[in-house]
C-alpha cells in the first residue's frame, strides 16, 4: 500500500507517517476492472478521485454534435480528470474502459474535501498537475495556426487529445474533417495520403489511426 501511494505524483514527498495519518481516516479502494468494464461514463457526475494504478484504459471524446469522436490509450498512472472534481460542471468529459485488466484507486470526494485537502504537499502535487494540464493546453490553444493542412489536421486532433502521446483513433467521415478545417474534401484527402504514406498515420473507412501522435506532431513542427 505504502509503496502504491508513494510511487504516485499526487503523493510524492510524503513520508510513511504522512500516509498513515490519511489512512487512518481516509478509505483508499482499490477497484480491479476487467477487460472492456466501463470505469465511468461520459457525463456521469464526478464524485470520487480516482487514479489508473495499473494497467491500460481507453479515453472515448465525443464530439458536441455527434460527428466524430476520439479513442485514446493511456497507460498507469494516470489520474481520471481530476479537474472534473472542481469547476461549475463537475461532470467527466470522456468516458473511461479498461483496455485488459487494470486496477483504479479510488477515493470518495467527500474525503478529498475533508481529509486531504489538510495535506499541504497533496494539495500542492495536486494544483502543479491541474495548472500544468492547463499551460499545456494554452500553449497548444495560442500556438500560430499552421498553414498546411497537414498542420491543422494535426492542431485539431491536439487540441482534443487528453495526452499528446500515444495511439489515437479519430472516427470522422472526410466531408466533416474537410468542412471543421475548411478545406476542400480533395485537399484534405490529400494530406492524409501523404501522412499515411509517411508512415505517420493508417487510414480505414471513416478512421483515422494514429500509431503516435507525438511523432504526427513532430512530423509538421
Amino acid at each position: 500500500m505504502y509503496e502504491n501511494l508513494l510511487s504516485l505524483p499526487y503523493f510524492q514527498g510524503m513520508s510513511k507517517d504522512d500516509i498513515t495519518a490519511i489512512l487512518d481516516k481516509v478509505v483508499f479502494e482499490f477497484i480491479k476492472y476487467n477487460d472492456g468494464e466501463i470505469i465511468c461514463h461520459r457525463y456521469d457526475d464526478c464524485n470520487e478521485f480516482q487514479i489508473l494504478t495499473q494497467g491500460t484504459l481507453q479515453a472515448i471524446s465525443e464530439a458536441p454534435d455527434n460527428s466524430y469522436k476520439i479513442s485514446e490509450e493511456i497507460n498507469a498512472p494516470f489520474a481520471i480528470e481530476p479537474y472534473s472534481l472542481f469547476g461549475y460542471s463537475t461532470r467527466y468529459n470522456r468516458e473511461y474502459i479498461a483496455k485488459g485488466t487494470c486496477t483504479v484507486l479510488s477515493i470518495k470526494k467527500t474525503f478529498l474535501f475533508s481529509e486531504l485537502i489538510k495535506q499541504k504537499i497533496f494539495m500542492i502535487n495536486l494544483m502543479n498537475l491541474i495548472s500544468h494540464k492547463s499551460e499545456k493546453i494554452r500553449d497548444i490553444i495560442w500556438n500560430e495556426t499552421p498553414d498546411s493542412i497537414a498542420g491543422r489536421i494535426v492542431k485539431f486532433i491536439s487540441l482534443r487529445c487528453e495526452q499528446q502521446q500515444g495511439c489515437k483513433v479519430i472516427s470522422i467521415k472526410m466531408e466533416r474533417l474537410a468542412e471543421i478545417l475548411c478545406e476542400t474534401r480533395l485537399n484534405v484527402s490529400k494530406s492524409l495520403n501523404e501522412m499515411q504514406n509517411a508512415g505517420l498515420i493508417e487510414l480505414h473507412r471513416k478512421e483515422i489511426i494514429i500509431p503516435s501522435l507525438k511523432k504526427l506532431i513532430d512530423s509538421v513542427e
